[in-house]
């Protein structure tokens, strides 16, 4: 079996205020962590019949953070236990105050060819309402730091739509990023979890999201000033230079298998099983210290397979092959869905180019709304 590799690594300096999933290594104990994710690779790798990785991707909290030995432990591991694959893309998401000359000298040498640099934005009240260490300058220096030590496929991360957030705002954002001439950005709007310290002031009436139309405008802003710079938008939030799409995330959106290590970690075989590990960072490794995975696997039907494939194909520039769809899930989407897809092309949201159903420039707005509209039911496969 082959399978994309992601690592959780569910330590940083500090929580952000937009994120309370991850917990501080002063809190937690590093090098317990650390081993509990190598023996759950040791029994994944095993049960599972992993043979080769064809992607590695260090994510989850701050794997900068991390100290370099710990970080090579997890690639030894990975070349012990399977063929990790000369071409393979390996990636590791950084925070900037992290990006040292030494430690850029020693993710070379490790092998890592790819850095996800979380900068954010380039006015400093917002990094700082995000709880963020460093500045935008420091931002700027970091990916300048690594095109530098010789990394050339890097991404870096744009955050927006805050709270009365304007437009002239997100422009200079933009122009920031665009100065920066990484061959990928991901450029996210700011989505508000429940059960965080925004979320909680959200429901309070304390702190109000932007207006929806205003969100859409600043989409569009994002997706027409990204285009016209160069940059595809292969995916809804993801926009790159040519050769430079990421390799780990596209497997994710084609549903090829991947297999998630540590705490909150998901993984997908590929086939119809998923599972999600626990969230609790105690847990996780007390459970690991005994040999025992903590997990909750869900063995995926048919229509929710289906469902997943509409919601991310959708996402993709190629859009939704329907020939692809009839022979993987034997239904025709055009014919159980006629009206919601004819509704969706009078609208201007959707059109069918070489077999495919593509979302159009202000569908791409309505992408999930259209995912809900066209997704099956299980008795669609009765």
């Amino acid at each position: 079996m082959e399978t994309g590799l992601y690592l959780h690594i569910p330590y940083c300096r500090k929580a952000c205020h937009y994120c309370d999933f991850h917990f501080s290594t002063n809190t937690e104990n590093a090098e317990a962590m650390v081993d509990a994710m190598l023996r759950e690779m040791e029994i994944r790798f095993a049960a599972q019949g992993i043979k080769r990785i064809n992607t590695l991707y260090f994510g989850g909290g701050t794997p900068s953070f991390l100290p370099s030995v710990q970080t090579e432990k997890f690639l030894l591991a990975a070349c012990r236990l399977a063929d990790l694959s000369t071409s393979a893309e390996i990636t590791l998401e950084a925070n900037p105050e992290d990006v040292s000359k030494e430690k850029l000298a020693e993710w070379k040498s490790m092998g890592i060819n790819r850095l996800s640099i979380g900068l954010q934005s380039s006015h400093d009240t917002r990094l700082s309402w995000m709880n963020r260490n460093h500045t935008a300058r420091e931002g700027e220096y970091a990916v300048k730091r690594a095109q530098d030590a010789g990394f050339e496929n890097i991404t870096t991360d744009l955050m927006y739509g805050y709270p009365e957030s304007t437009t002239q705002e997100l422009r200079e954002d933009l122009q920031f990023i665009l100065s920066l001439q990484t061959p990928h950005i991901s450029a996210y709007n700011l989505s508000i979890e429940p059960d965080t310290v925004f979320g909680r002031q959200l429901k309070k009436g304390s702190l109000l999201p932007l207006p929806e139309e205003d969100s859409a405008d600043r989409f569009l802003e994002v997706y027409d000033t990204l285009e016209s710079a160069g940059y595809q938008g292969y995916e809804i939030s993801n926009f790159a230079a040519s050769g430079f799409e990421a390799v780990h995330n596209r497997n994710y959106w084609l549903q090829k298998a991947f297999t998630g290590i540590g705490p909150s970690a998901h993984g997908f075989d590929g086939l119809n099983t998923r599972w999600e590990n626990t969230a609790s960072n105690p847990v996780y490794i007390r459970d690991l210290a005994s040999g025992k995975l903590s997990e909750k696997v869900e063995l995926m039907n048919p229509s929710s397979l289906a469902n997943e494939f509409i919601l991310t194909r959708l996402r993709m520039k190629e859009g939704l092959p329907i020939s692809l769809f009839t022979d993987k899930f034997g239904l025709s989407l055009e014919e159980i869905r006629e009206e919601e897809i004819r509704n969706a092309k009078n609208k201007g949201w959707l059109h069918r180019d070489a077999k495919l159903l593509k979302l159009s420039r202000e569908g791409r707005l309505m992408a999930d709304h259209l995912a809900l509209e066209l997704f099956t039911e299980e008795e669609d496969f009765s």
